[in-house]
């Protein structure tokens, strides 16, 4: 998909705020090399990071999204297309993987990509969520920039791009602690159990092979 997502300017951001109420869930499909709290320092390349601050330091990240289909479809289910033969994960990659769910312990202030937020930011949901893996170099800035534009906000928030009846969000580790969040439902992986039964049913759902 091609893309037309200007370059942010920091001192020129006003992000709409959304909260996050304490107690809200937030489920978690993450690697098993971090905890079910704990944030990613900068592994990998994703949507919304990595990125550093001015000072040059990585800002660790915690994807989350309110529903086990929501994180699944930001997750597993990413890379896949919408149509063709390839529509399809195999079981053994779903090895490390784990799906947690926790809470903030006190209210979170968002940055909404959605909505309105989109808008008053002057970028449409088509430049910044629904671009390809190719274009992350340029929505990670719009997440650096955020970032800088005001030291209050706590991260990210924007409707799933493959599932949109969830949300899902990214939160800033420098400016949320491990100690802000708590764990309402431990690890499960996803391999096995009923953390495998619902990645199969979600699957299922989506039209989505699992291979042995």
């Amino acid at each position: 998909m091609s893309s037309d997502l200007p370059v942010p300017d920091p001192a020129a951001l006003d992000p709409l705020i959304q909260t996050w109420p304490p107690g809200e869930r937030i489920v978690r499909c993450h690697d098993s090399r971090f905890g079910a709290t704990e944030f990613n320092p900068g592994v990998g390349r994703g949507r919304f990071h990595p990125f550093r601050t001015a000072a040059g330091e990585t800002v660790p990240t915690l994807y989350g999204a309110t529903s086990l289909n929501g994180a699944l479809s930001e997750t597993v289910f990413h890379e896949l297309p919408i149509r063709g033969p390839f529509r399809t994960i195999l079981r053994p990659g779903l090895k490390p993987m784990l799906v947690s769910t926790v809470v903030a312990v006190r209210e979170l202030r968002l940055a909404q990509l959605h909505g309105f937020g989109l808008r008053r930011l002057g970028i449409s949901r088509a430049e910044l969520i629904e671009s390809d893996p190719a274009r992350h170099g340029e929505t990670v800035r719009w997440a650096q920039a955020l970032h800088a534009c005001n030291d209050r906000i706590d991260g990210l928030v924007w409707v799933s791009r493959q599932y949109d009846t969830a949300f899902a969000l990214v939160l800033f580790g420098d400016r949320v602690v491990r100690k802000d969040l708590k764990v309402t439902e431990p690890p499960l992986p996803l391999y096995v159990g009923s953390g495998f039964d619902g990645v199969q049913e979600a699957a299922e759902q989506a039209g989505i092979t699992v291979l042995e």
